[in-house]
């Protein structure tokens, strides 16, 4: 008896799996840019002076720019792979949870994109609702992202529905590095350094998506 393998048809799900994978390799590399780009601020005086510093920055808003684009593109790149019956099978509420996060993220980039605009407000003390709007998404926002990266990381990497156990390790530390620095950096300085590994999230994103991509090209081969 012999057999023979039947390509997989093309389905309704094929072009936002597609899409989605793409959209996570672009979301990955411009997170991963970035990181380079993110001014550093001055070393002197206090948290608030050092903060003041980056805000007025002229690399702020192309830093903040590009960063927008890298939340934005994983938050859709999860929306459009939320609709692919195997990956959402595999993962569950975890692809859903994800998402949403994500899109939170992508708002929350937004305002940390603005948050500039009040740097006279922070050089003097002061706050204001977006300041405050600005600290909560350092501080909760952006460390959910990272957790759920990480999380996502290791859920996909076993079930091979996104990533698989090579990559794995990128986005769990990755994802880690930038929850632990972003939740901490309005306080301390300590896990500052932990910004350039977060990086490697970017790097898992990208490679999530071209062995996603790569999968798909051999279920479709004929």
């Amino acid at each position: 008896m012999t057999t023979s393998h039947q390509p997989r048809t093309a389905t309704p799900s094929t072009g936002r799996r597609r899409a989605g994978f793409v959209l996570l390799t672009v979301g990955g590399a411009a997170f991963f840019a970035g990181g380079p780009l993110h001014p550093e601020g001055g070393d002197a005086g206090d948290r608030t002076e050092q903060l003041h510093s980056m805000l007025v920055d002229p690399a702020w808003y192309p830093a903040h720019l590009v960063a927008l684009l890298g939340f934005a593109c994983v938050a859709a790149g999860l929306l459009a792979l939320r609709g692919d019956p195997e990956i959402g099978v595999r993962l569950g509420r975890l692809l859903q949870i994800s998402a949403v996060v994500a899109v939170v993220a992508t708002l929350g980039a937004v305002v940390h994109l603005f948050a500039a605009t009040r740097a006279a407000d922070v050089a003097h003390g002061g706050t204001t609702p977006l300041i405050a709007a600005f600290m909560g998404v350092e501080t909760v926002v952006n460390p959910a992202w990272g957790l759920m990266i990480a999380t996502l990381a290791v859920a996909g990497g076993v079930t091979r529905s996104l990533g698989n156990r090579i990559v794995l390790p990128l986005g769990l530390v990755g994802g880690l590095a930038f929850a632990l620095a972003t939740a901490t950096i309005a306080f301390v300085d300590t896990f500052d350094p932990l910004f350039p590994v977060a990086g490697l999230a970017g790097v898992w994103l990208v490679a999530t998506g071209v062995v996603g991509l790569n999968r798909r090209a051999e279920e479709v081969r004929p």
